[in-house]
């Protein structure tokens, strides 16, 4: 034991991963007065008292927001679902564009279509007025 301000204290060993005291849920095993042999004796809290501090650990770790760590990757998994939203966003208006613009190609070729048989008619039309201008000049 070592002394505290004219006061002892037990000394508490680290618990797992170097945390002093167990992790804070109950306090350390005391030793009972009057046993034989002075050997320790677990002090076990009554049971509604470990049912509250188990309850308390298990919110502060499961606490709403979680930890830092979870809220920058709740933070970059939204962000990374908008960028994926805007990404969808843009290729559904480029789909649309595309297929607008197919519609019109096709309507242009048809139109190209239609004005190259007109041309043709007339270029056969007019050939055949020559033709018969110039048989009417050798009567």
């Amino acid at each position: 034991m070592e002394e505290v301000y004219g006061g002892y204290r037990p000394r508490i060993s680290p618990g797992p991963q170097g945390v002093a005291g167990r992790a804070g849920l109950w306090a350390p095993a005391s030793r009972p007065r009057g046993s034989p042999g002075g050997a320790p004796s677990p002090a076990a809290p009554p049971p509604e008292a470990l049912r509250r501090r188990l309850v308390r650990a298990l919110q502060r770790a499961v606490a709403p927001g979680g930890s830092r760590r979870a809220r920058e990757a709740e933070a970059a998994a939204a962000r990374e679902e908008r960028g994926r939203a805007r990404v969808e966003s843009a290729l559904s208006r480029l789909r649309a564009e595309l297929l607008e613009m197919r519609f019109q190609n096709r309507q242009l070729a048809r139109t190209l279509l239609d004005v190259n048989m007109k041309m043709q008619l007339l270029r056969k039309e007019h050939e055949l007025h020559t033709a018969l201008e110039f048989q009417k000049t050798l009567q």
